[in-house]
């Protein structure tokens, strides 16, 4: 897991947060075997004053690499998003992002045939977090 902030104030309030739920990831997943999948690399992007990741809308992509069996996962939080949530308890909101990115993602083709649910749901449950 990994982050891309889009502005200092962005990287102030949420970077501390995301190297911290990045090892509970790495935990969730740790004894999860998936079938033509070695690598989930997941990137969490979040809007600032500089770039506005998203813009359009939270957002959510994959894409997937064969050959290497890796998948890519990239969730956009735009910056009117990242402002609006509460930063008090950021892993609250990193969380929730996290797991609306898992549960929105529209997979290619080539990985259509990955159980993603079951991954999403692996990372709900070990995480603590509620359906929305």
């Amino acid at each position: 897991m990994s982050g891309r902030i889009g502005g200092p104030e962005a990287g102030v309030a949420w970077l501390a947060g995301i190297v911290q739920l990045r090892p509970k990831l790495k935990s969730a997943l740790a004894d999860l075997s998936v079938a033509g999948l070695r690598t989930l690399d997941v990137e969490l992007w979040i809007g600032g004053s500089i770039t506005d990741y998203g813009p359009q809308g939270f957002s959510s992509s994959a894409r997937y690499y064969a050959k290497k069996e890796s998948l890519l996962l990239a969730i956009s939080v735009p910056k009117a998003v990242a402002a609006a949530s509460p930063q008090e308890r950021p892993e609250q909101a990193l969380q929730g992002w996290l797991a609306d990115g898992f549960t929105s993602a529209k997979l290619p083709r080539s990985a259509q045939k990955l159980p993603f649910a079951l991954i999403a749901e692996t990372v709900r449950s070990s995480l603590g977090i509620a359906r929305r």
